[in-house]
C-alpha cells in the first residue's frame, strides 16, 4: 500500500501576488477565518450536520467511469476523497482545514487505504496540466471564469468536472442574502469557458450535504472536450 502523504502549501503566504498568472482573488484574513471555522466545524462540533458519505452526485458519476487520477476540491474530513480511494482511484484532496485534513489522512491509515492531500486555499493550488481524470467541486462554493480556466486546464481531455452547490434561493432562505449560485450562473460560466460538454444540469430541491436539509441545490457534470 502506497504511503500516505500531505503537503503544505504554506508559500501563498509570502509570496508576492504578481508571482500568480491566474490567482483567484485572495483575502488573507477572510481564508484564516475559514480555516478555523471549518476545523470547528468539520471536527469538534458535535452539532453540526453534514453528510459523512460520499456525495450522491459523485457516487452516481464515478460508478460508470474507469479509475484514473482524482482531484477532491475543499475535501474536508476526506468522505469523497476515501471514497474514491476505496473504487481504486489515484486520488488528490485539497482543503484549507488542516485538521480536516489531518482526520481524513487519519481514516485513509486506518482503512488502509492511500490519498494525498494538499493543506492549501484552492486560490493558490496548482492544478496542473491534462493531469486529472475526474474533478470534484462539490460543496466548495459557486466557481467564476478563473476556477473554471484553471480546472479545464487541468482535466484531461474527456475528463469529467461534477459540481454540486446551493443554489441562491437556499441562501436567501438560510438569510445569506448573497450565499449560493445565481440561476443558470453555473451553467452560463461552463459555456462561456468552452471546451465543455455539459452531460447534466439541474437546479432543484433536494437534501443538501451540508446541514442535512431541503434545499434548492444547482447540480452539473461536463466533460472536457
Amino acid at each position: 500500500m502506497k504511503c500516505r502523504k500531505v503537503i503544505l502549501h504554506l508559500f501563498f503566504l509570502i509570496l508576492p501576488l504578481a508571482l500568480y498568472s491566474q490567482v483567484e482573488k485572495i483575502d488573507s484574513a477572510e481564508i484564516e477565518s475559514e480555516r478555523i471555522r471549518w476545523n470547528k466545524s468539520l471536527t469538534r462540533d458535535t452539532a453540526y450536520k453534514f453528510n459523512k458519505e460520499a456525495n450522491a452526485l459523485l457516487v452516481e458519476i464515478a460508478s460508470g467511469l474507469k479509475p484514473a487520477m482524482a482531484l477532491d476540491l475543499g475535501m474536508g474530513q476526506g468522505r469523497n476523497s476515501l471514497y474514491l480511494a476505496k473504487k481504486g482511484w489515484n486520488v488528490t484532496g485539497v482543503d484549507i482545514a488542516d485538521e480536516a485534513v489531518a482526520y481524513a489522512l487519519k481514516q485513509a491509515k486506518e482503512n488502509k487505504l492511500s490519498i494525498d492531500a494538499v493543506v492549501a486555499p484552492m486560490e493558490t493550488f496548482d492544478f496542473g496540466t491534462s493531469k486529472w481524470d475526474l474533478v470534484v467541486h462539490v460543496y466548495e462554493g459557486c466557481f467564476d471564469d478563473v476556477r473554471v480556466k484553471k480546472i479545464k486546464e487541468g482535466l484531461k481531455p474527456g475528463g469529467t468536472l461534477v459540481f454540486e452547490f446551493f443554489h441562491r434561493e437556499a441562501g436567501i432562505e438560510m438569510k445569506r442574502l448573497n450565499f449560493g449560485c445565481e440561476t443558470n450562473s453555473i451553467k452560463k460560466i461552463i459555456e462561456e469557458a468552452g471546451g465543455f460538454k455539459i452531460l447534466s444540469y439541474s437546479e432543484e430541491v433536494g437534501i443538501a450535504d451540508y446541514g442535512l436539509k431541503n434545499y434548492k441545490l444547482v447540480k452539473l457534470v461536463a466533460i472536457k472536450k
